[in-house]
């Protein structure tokens, strides 16, 4: 395995955020099992000319992710949400699209029941899109398995300030994971549940990759839930956090990216 370098992550202690030193290996130069670790690198282009221009992204990689998600998964439809635009003007606008710099993952093992209610606040977000894809409540209630995928892409310099790490979801025990709600993001009330986690012992137990200098031109695809995975008893999550790449440098370019996330069903 090809250590890329020592970094700190944040995880979730009693009194606060615990700054731990761990290794990251890089990604492109070791192997990994996309079934076991819940991520996977692979090539993908748009045809999105300007990765910063909200409507152009909604309008253009929406369709083409939805296309992506229904080839990779087999999915027989996807819901794309909006894109989540994460660069030095965005996270001026609004603090929650700066880098996160704590380890989590998305959603909790309540994410299915949350979808699920047409009467939970998450449905003034969810409604909408279920309507513009001419899906209803019962679809989702329905679906034998759900999923959601969020597909990561670098839009900036090739070695920003913050880029993202990812950690093998299978040397993840269940015990380390905590849940957390978010009321509000991005200025919307959602009222979801994240995940965030506790510092492994031994402190190694986690593994952690990057995917060094990845350009427009490829996406990080990892699991965010999945259903199948939660009822098997297996990790339905997959950590990841920003964090300081010594490699980048102190003057390094501050972090350009688009995510994007799919409800996915089965």
């Amino acid at each position: 395995m090809s250590i890329y370098c020592e970094a700190v992550v944040n995880y979730a202690g009693a009194l606060g955020p615990e700054p731990t030193a761990v290794s990251i290996y890089d990604g492109r130069k070791t192997a990994y099992d996309p079934e076991r670790t819940n991520f996977r690198l692979m090539s993908h282009v748009s045809r999105v000319k300007d990765w910063l221009d909200f409507d152009e992204v909604c309008a253009v990689h929406r369709p083409e992710v939805a296309e992506l998600m229904r080839e990779v998964t087999g999915c027989r439809v996807a819901v794309v949400y909006e894109p989540l635009i994460r660069s030095p003007q965005t996270a001026v606008e609004h603090s929650d699209y700066a880098p996160i710099e704590s380890v989590h993952s998305d959603f909790s093992r309540n994410y299915r029941h949350m979808v699920s209610d047409p009467n939970h606040t998450y449905a003034g977000f969810l409604q909408p899109l279920l309507a513009a894809n001419d899906l209803s409540y019962d679809d989702v209630i329905n679906a034998q398995r759900i999923a959601v995928v969020q597909l990561w892409r670098n839009v900036g310099h090739r070695r920003p300030d913050r880029p993202l790490a990812v950690c093998d979801a299978s040397t993840v025990s269940d015990s380390e994971l905590m849940s957390v709600n978010v009321p509000t993001y991005g200025g919307q009330e959602l009222d979801f549940e994240a995940c965030v986690f506790a510092k492994p012992n031994p402190v190694d137990a986690h593994c952690w990759y990057t995917f060094p200098q990845m350009t427009e031109q490829e996406v990080l695809l990892f699991t965010t839930y999945d259903s199948a995975l939660d009822d098997l008893g297996r990790a339905f999550f997959t950590p990841h956090t920003a964090f300081v790449d010594p490699h980048a440098g102190p003057q390094a370019p501050q972090r350009q990216s688009v995510e994007m996330r799919s409800l996915c069903l089965f």
